[in-house]
């Protein structure tokens, strides 16, 4: 009797903190993106949103050439992939973002921005990403950045041909790679 108590016990307790805890990301440590491996560098947990921050060997949170993303959103107001297109939409245009693109194909969401260079950030950087729901998880999307120097070839260039250039040697090669990779990303 005492061992049945001790089991219910036991599995009420797990059950009310499965039902008090938030759903974790199922993270990897290291992703492979193109032949290379990212591993986990930085990531944050702000409550609805965490962030997984992934870099190549021998480079670091302030100085990178190339990165993948994982953004976890838990969605507890059930945003669609309608609204988020048009919050996006919204904070690219409230920020001065000019050249992104959002679909929806199915249910998942495909994006790119392209980033012109700032005081700042000296380089052009573009964002291609892949976004999906998980059934009682949220909202994860994968994210690839490319940042592009500006070679003495680019600064010859007038910006709406560098974003045409980019379009098509970075934006179309890497959108058909997200498109093809198996999507990976649960929720524990």
């Amino acid at each position: 009797m005492q061992k049945i108590l001790f089991i219910l016990t036991a599995l009420i307790g797990l059950l009310l903190s499965g039902c008090a805890s938030k759903p974790q990301l199922v993270a990897p440590q290291q992703i492979t993106h193109n032949q290379h491996t990212y591993t986990l560098a930085t990531q944050q947990d702000l409550g609805n949103l965490a962030r997984f921050f992934y870099l190549e060997e021998g480079e670091s949170v302030e100085n990178w050439k190339s990165a993948v993303e994982l953004l976890f959103d838990r969605n507890p107001m059930q945003v669609s992939l309608g609204d988020r297109i048009a919050l996006r939409q919204r904070v690219y245009k409230n920020t001065g973002v000019k050249h992104f693109k959002l679909q929806q194909q199915q249910e998942t969401l495909y994006s790119f921005v392209i980033y012109e260079p700032t005081v700042k950030n000296n380089d052009w950087q573009v964002d291609v990403a892949k976004g999906k729901g998980i059934a009682g998880c949220g909202f994860v999307q994968y994210q690839y950045s490319l940042k592009i120097p500006k070679s003495k070839k680019l600064r010859h260039m007038k910006n709406e041909k560098v974003i045409r250039y980019l379009k098509k040697y970075v934006v179309e090669k890497e959108m058909k790679h997200i498109k093809q990779v198996a999507w990976q990303w649960m929720c524990a």
